[in-house]
């Protein structure tokens, strides 16, 4: 064996040996040439941004990583602490786990060495991503010799198996193929207790336009998974792009308990996440607990700002380290510093900001539905990522549908100065309303305003006078699109749809698209042998208008994939319409469908809403916009 090789093979057990005798001797005098420090950069080898946590071994990889990357992916290795000699040859490993180990040529330092000052090393170091195929199971490698590329990833921050109960919250989830080639699946369960792999499957052939389903209550698809349990979840696609969009419900059965709620999955996060409306214990009633889930390659360090919408209080900061695909919640209820959100004060809305070094998904769960709550309800929504000085909504009511519901549309201000934003309300197309505007009062940096339009213009937050008028200072009953518009300003918008009864909830958009999918929908789902516009779930689409005059929605079974209808809408811009698959003779019932939305030139906003008799049986998701 050379003196290199054997320097490199036992390097690692004699620098943790000489930092004891270190320790143990007192210090000798300078010396006169010191071998300096090893500066050095870690990227991944495609993307070329830096990789955080890469452990630097000074020969070959040994048990225990003395020196790991920043957050910006440099390294510095001091040569000196250990009594090298100036002059000597060294050699460096980088490991990372989703990476193949790999290791520099043999370099000299001189009194120090900077990657790239020769050619020895390069400036920053490309670490190449291990080839890892779908995984069968949470203790399978993947490890093979020419896998399939992962092509798209859904991320599911809240999935729950009978987490309450049997009659408990289960959050059954669809994944749609979008792509025009199969795919194949790999989902992996994540318990938020301890962020180990509950369930890890595969389906093997899903096909354009076709999706898979789970329903975590059943035996038979998740045999492996515990009940009273909550998990993340992570979908990756081999072959094509997906969307996920997940159902969450509680008391199924029951006709006066009954909650559903809808939210969609994550193909994408951000590092800024905006939740207009958090609220603990809202006239005794209202929790909304918030569920953050990493969607980065390292540990998240996430925070939580809190900041109350009457500028009263004090700005409360919650703090939180998520490894990478798992999930952890704050509830604003709790005052258990590991669970909640200490220090905020009851009765009272937050706007809320979440930052992160990774990439994070967030949902907020709306809920009034404590055991003495006669009339349950609850409301799921996404945070909002993005936000613009116009924002989009395809749908608000006041007084609508025969049960008295209103939409409650609460603004944030993302931007550095004091906005007045102002909603332009368009009536639906063939539903009762008139046109009307609302100007908000000043709202502040990170702070929120709710408009309720029970209430007459000039009373909004303050006396909060019911009208039912309609005019200058009134909105009208009646179903509308809404646009919201902060000038120079930069702005979003959650919009909660109430009745007596039912709750849902879906974020406005600053971002109108061509094309969206929508991976749910339904006519009557009820598996009964005769089914009407009562029986099961029913799932009309409200569509709004910013640019396109045509839309061509195309329907195809949820089963199979095969189209099943072509139709074509007629819209005016800056207006809204409700398409309800009842009036949709060539759809057949207690049927499950996909659609896609395609407004060709032009752009629209596209929201689905679901609805069933009995409780608290509605919900709403947002369309999917198509991604190039």
């Amino acid at each position: 064996m050379s003196f290199a090789l054997l320097r490199r093979a036992v390097l690692s057990a004699l620098v943790l040996v000489s930092l004891l005798i270190a320790l143990a001797i007192p210090a000798a005098p300078a010396r006169a040439a010191g071998a300096g420090m090893i500066h050095g950069k870690v990227v991944d080898s495609v993307t070329l941004l830096p990789i955080q946590d890469v452990c630097v071994y000074l020969g070959i990889p040994g048990n225990f990583c003395l020196w790991k990357t920043a957050a910006d992916g440099t390294f510095n290795i001091d040569l000196d602490a250990f009594l090298a000699n100036d002059h000597g040859q060294w050699q460096n490993y980088f490991v990372k786990t989703g990476y193949v180990t790999a290791g520099t040529n043999v370099f000299t330092s001189n009194g120090g060495y900077v990657y790239g000052q020769d050619s020895l090393t390069p400036q920053a170091f490309p670490l190449v991503k291990q080839k890892v195929g779908p995984r069968s199971s949470c203790t399978d490698a993947g490890f093979a010799d020419n896998p399939p590329a992962l092509t798209s990833t859904v991320y599911l921050p809240n999935i729950t198996r009978r987490l309450g109960g049997r009659n408990g919250f289960h959050t059954s989830f669809i994944i749609q193929n979008t792509g025009t080639v199969n795919t194949e699946l790999e989902v992996s369960f994540y318990k938020f207790t301890d962020g180990s792999c509950a369930e890890r499957y595969v389906v093997l052939t899903v096909a354009p336009g076709t999706a898979h389903f789970n329903d975590p209550n059943d035996d038979v698809k998740n045999p492996t998974l515990p009940d009273e349990t909550q998990f993340s979840v992570v979908v990756q696609s081999f072959g094509s792009k997906i969307v996920g969009v997940v159902n969450e419900h509680m008391n199924d059965t029951d006709p006066v308990r009954a909650e559903a709620l809808s939210y969609d999955g994550f193909n994408a996060g951000a590092k800024t996440v905006y939740l207009p409306n958090i609220t603990r214990k809202f006239f005794g009633l209202f929790d909304t607990p918030i569920v953050i889930q990493n969607l980065g390659t390292s540990t998240a360090a996430v925070t939580a700002t809190f900041k109350s919408f009457d500028g009263t209080g004090p700005t409360i900061v919650i703090s939180r380290t998520i490894d990478s695909g798992r999930a952890k919640q704050i509830d604003p209820d709790s005052d258990d510093l590991s669970l909640g959100a200490p220090g905020l004060t009851d009765n009272k809305q937050y706007a809320v900001t979440v930052s992160s070094n990774q990439d994070v998904g967030v949902i907020v769960n709306t809920q009034a539905d404590k055991a003495s709550v006669e009339h349950p309800v609850a409301a799921a929504t996404d945070g909002i990522t993005t936000g613009g000085a116009t924002i989009y909504g395809a749908y608000a009511s006041k007084n609508a549908q025969g049960v008295g519901r209103y939409s409650t549309i609460i603004v944030q201000n993302l931007g550095a100065t004091a906005v007045t934003p102002q909603i332009t309300f368009t009536p639906l197309t063939g539903s009762p309303g008139t046109a009307n505007t609302y100007t908000f009062p000043a709202i502040n940096p990170n702070s929120s305003k709710p408009f309720d339009p029970r209430f007459s213009f000039s009373t909004q937050g303050t006396t909060n006078t019911p009208c039912s008028t309609g005019g200058t200072d009134c909105l009208a009953d009646g179903e509308y699109s809404i646009k919201i518009e902060a000038v120079g300003g930069s702005i979003a918008a959650q919009v909660n749809v109430n009745s007596a009864l039912t709750a849902m909830g879906y974020s406005a958009t600053a971002v109108p698209a061509a094309k969206f999918f929508l991976p749910n929908l339904t006519k009557s789902l009820c598996f009964c042998p005769t089914p009407t516009p009562s029986t099961g779930f029913s799932t009309p689409i409200l569509l709004q208008s910013v640019t396109a005059t045509t839309v061509t929605i195309k329907w195809y079974n949820f089963l199979g994939g095969a189209l099943a209808y072509t139709q074509t809408v007629t819209m005016t811009p800056g207006s809204g319409v409700r398409i309800d698959p009842w009036a949709i003779t060539q759809l057949a019932a207690d049927k499950q469908y996909s659609a896609v939305v395609d407004a060709g030139t032009g752009t629209v906003t596209a929201i689905v809403s679901e609805f069933a008799t009995g409780g608290d049986n509605a919900m709403i998701y947002e369309g999917f916009a198509a991604t190039p």
